[in-house]
């Protein structure tokens, strides 16, 4: 278990607190314009593999959170964020230009 997966277990935690049921799963997105979240859910977006060949930013969104990536590349270049963010609502992506990206994430589920 290296240093992130521990800081996402203890954030999912703490988001479960006081919840009598929840459901864990793990998502893969590519290149999304949008992740869709319900009402009973929270996004942990855990890891962002963006491959860029060009100067680029790309910007994430929710209703609790903002995140903006952006660097200066010259060559084909694969860069992993791995900044661990909470998203109680849905999560819309914007970016620069057309470059791959690749969103991991765990979505936590409340069972009432």
């Amino acid at each position: 278990m290296n240093g992130t997966d521990s800081i996402l277990q203890a954030m999912i935690m703490n988001e479960a607190q006081g919840e009598h049921e929840f459901v864990i799963s793990h998502h893969m997105a590519e290149s999304p314009h949008r992740i869709d979240v319900a009402r009973d859910e929270t996004v942990f977006i855990q890891r962002i593999s963006i491959e860029a060949s060009a100067d680029f930013w790309l910007e994430f969104h929710s209703a609790t959170e903002s995140r903006l990536i952006q660097k200066q590349v010259s060559a084909l270049q694969k860069i992993d964020d791995e900044i661990i963010t909470r998203h109680k609502g849905s999560v819309n992506f914007s970016r620069s230009s057309e470059f791959d990206f690749v969103v991991l994430y765990v979505k936590l589920k409340s069972i009432k």
